[in-house]
């Protein structure tokens, strides 16, 4: 999987695993972020502060993505399936953005 080479070695399984269950559970993943560069992650914030983005989005330096240790997986074709995918996630062990950031998902051990 392309998106997940960035990754961080110890979270690349997890996040991979977390795209299969949803994908076997036929959910339609897209993953539409993985592992963000400081640049990248300052510019997203900036359109966060300017109201443009959907979601939370971490001030640069404070984000797990630019360590490689969050995904954010998308259901668009079945959203209110990400409450429950969120769920399952944390049940496992998983940090998730909840519903301020419903796409975010962490290593485990995080948030």
């Amino acid at each position: 999987m392309s998106w997940s080479s960035g990754l961080h070695p110890t979270f690349r399984p997890w996040a991979e695993y977390l795209y299969q269950v949803a994908q076997h559970n036929q959910l339609g993943p897209v993953v539409t972020s993985a592992y963000r560069s400081y640049a990248m992650q300052a510019a997203l914030y900036r359109r966060y502060l300017q109201g443009q983005m959907p979601y939370t989005v971490a001030p640069p330096g404070r984000s797990k993505h630019q360590y490689g240790l969050a995904v954010d997986i998308d259901l668009p074709r079945n959203r209110a399936s990400l409450a429950a995918l969120g769920a399952w996630w944390r049940s496992i062990g998983g940090g998730w953005g909840g519903m301020s950031d419903p796409v975010h998902f962490e290593t485990p051990g995080a948030l």
